[in-house]
């Protein structure tokens, strides 16, 4: 295990150790408080999430659903303040919030914010143990965590990405430890929940992780099949007939989705109600760029995975590149991304380069910092350009990845010659 202390990055003074444990002491005290004043808040999310376990335990027709104008009424009937849809979620998102269902939508809330606290504090001791930090890191990673503006996100919208997140460090601990079924297991887990585990599907082919794959595939089959007599094989008519208007419906042209998809869309295709103000208006050409792009980042990312016999880095390229092809990546999603930051930063330290660490964090501070990318100041034209923080650091920590991931390719392929 790789420990910080041999790190010759930046030894600072007691002064400035103890400086930046007061800030990270002050963000935890306000993380704290954000958590606490937002606990049973009424908010889109957890609204969907609430309404449907609700209405799937009152027996309800899950394929309803779908239909946004006869969801979002139910959605008023338990949370009046908001407004609320089911779009892109599997049927079987509806089971998430299940267990909660008999409680008051504010005591459900209070629930799953405490349970999402506690998973979030056990996957994040997990990682700063995994890279052993020092005291002067690990106060710079307290300070990264309490001011990550996604996590500020999933909690006051009661989002489920902290659970995603706590469930793909343990996907990355079954990986390192060849623990293949469990890693197909929980893969297959958080695909049947939310959809954003998709990319793993191709990362198991590609580095013949047979027994990992059959395990994706059989655990979601399984909750499928077994989960049918509620939720019934309509509902999965529903949602395939809605698959494609929903997942190129120009709403994702908007700066609020922080994907591939939007960015192209952004610039190059005209609507009245969603993007009036495109650069151009060349739809095709949108299309074009958009698919070259997702297609590009496919390859290459799993060029360098099937190069790649076990590597944590191309693990974490994959966790990079599920959210920057998604089409509906909104910020929120980007919790997911501590995992690759936490893999890139151990390497950082080990291999010294100061230059990269610069990259870093240029990189992780446009994900973590809260930048008004949605403002209409600058969604219009070319200033649009700078609309796009999160994009534009996922893409850098997913550069920095393959970066790494081909030197250490290099690298194996130098020790096997020498054997």
């Amino acid at each position: 295990m790789l420990s910080a202390e041999k790190s010759t990055i930046g030894k600072p003074n007691q002064f400035k150790i103890y400086l930046l444990w007061g800030i990270a002491s002050a963000l935890a005290v306000y993380f704290s408080y954000f958590i606490i004043s937002n606990a049973d808040s009424p908010n889109h999310g957890f609204a969907s999430y609430y309404t449907s376990a609700k209405l799937l335990s009152e027996g309800e027709d899950v394929s309803q659903f779908y239909d946004n104008d006869w969801f979002s009424s139910k959605v008023k009937n338990f949370v009046p303040e908001v407004y609320d849809v089911y779009r892109f979620n599997f049927p079987t998102m509806t089971l998430l919030l299940l267990p909660l269902s008999n409680f008051s939508y504010s005591s459900a809330k209070i629930i799953w914010t405490i349970f999402n606290l506690l998973t979030l504090f056990f996957a994040i001791g997990y990682l700063i143990r995994e890279v052993n930090f020092t005291k002067i890191w690990l106060s710079l990673i307290l300070i990264l965590i309490f001011s990550f503006q996604p996590l500020y996100a999933n909690f006051l919208c009661g989002q489920a990405y902290v659970l995603i997140f706590c469930l793909l460090v343990l996907a990355w601990y079954a990986y390192k430890n060849d623990k293949n079924l469990l890693l197909g297991f929980v893969i297959g887990l958080i695909f049947i929940f939310k959809s954003i585990s998709f990319i793993f599907f191709i990362f198991f082919l590609i580095q013949k992780k047979w027994k990992s794959l059959l395990g994706a595939v059989l655990t979601s089959l399984s909750i499928a099949v077994l989960t049918l007599p509620w939720i019934g094989i309509d509902a999965w008519y529903a949602y395939a007939e809605n698959f494609f208007n929903d997942f190129t419906h120009p709403s994702l042209s908007v700066t609020a989705y922080q994907t591939i998809h939007s960015f192209f869309q952004h610039f190059t295709i005209f609507n009245h109600q969603w993007n009036p103000t495109p650069i151009i208006n060349l739809p095709i050409l949108g299309k074009i760029l958009s698919t070259l792009s997702i297609f590009i980042v496919l390859v290459y990312s799993s060029l360098k995975a099937h190069q790649s016999e076990k590597s944590d880095l191309a693990f974490g390229a994959f966790v990079v590149a599920g959210l920057i092809i998604s089409p509906v990546s909104i910020d929120y999603h980007y919790t997911i991304i501590i995992l690759p930051i936490f893999i890139l930063l151990k390497q950082v330290l080990k291999n010294q380069s100061r230059i990269v660490l610069a990259a870093l964090i240029l990189f992780t501070g446009l994900i973590a910092a809260y930048i008004p990318y949605t403002s209409l100041k600058v969604t219009t034209g070319w200033l649009a350009l700078f609309a796009y923080p999160k994009l534009y650091g996922a893409v850098g920590l997913w550069g920095l990845l393959m970066l790494y991931t081909s030197k250490q390719n290099v690298s194996q392929t130098g020790n096997n010659q020498i054997r």
